[in-house]
């Protein structure tokens, strides 16, 4: 990975014909936006931060595994990679406001890999 940072662009809509797969399709998919930046490069993996801007369904595997992506799956994905211990994605932070008190929950948890 040469650069240090970036945005990924990639309308998708699921793979009628190999679900639960999802898929890049300019024609007919939805509007998916990921932000990323390296957080540590590696001997042969690199760390990165993957910030979602929209969320739809496999957003970060597809972006992070397509050509017009990142074009290098997530260590472990067995759907858009290769499979290896267990899938190197992990929500470090999340927040959203409470169904039905309406507080702002936020939880951060650092990941184990």
């Amino acid at each position: 990975m040469s650069q240090d940072s970036g945005r990924i662009d990639l309308p998708l809509r699921g793979d009628l014909d190999d679900r639960p797969r999802q898929m890049v399709c300019d024609e007919h998919g939805k509007s998916a936006v990921t932000t990323w930046q390296v957080i540590e490069r590696l001997q042969h993996h690199t760390k990165i931060s993957l910030s979602p801007i929209t969320g739809r369904t496999h957003q970060l595997r597809v972006h992070c595994a397509h050509h017009r992506g990142l074009a290098m799956p997530i260590l472990g994905d067995d759907l858009y990679g290769t499979n290896y211990k267990r899938l190197h994605l992990h929500a470090q932070w999340i927040e959203f406001d409470h169904p039905i008190d309406k507080r702002l929950m936020t939880f951060t948890v650092d990941e184990e890999f």
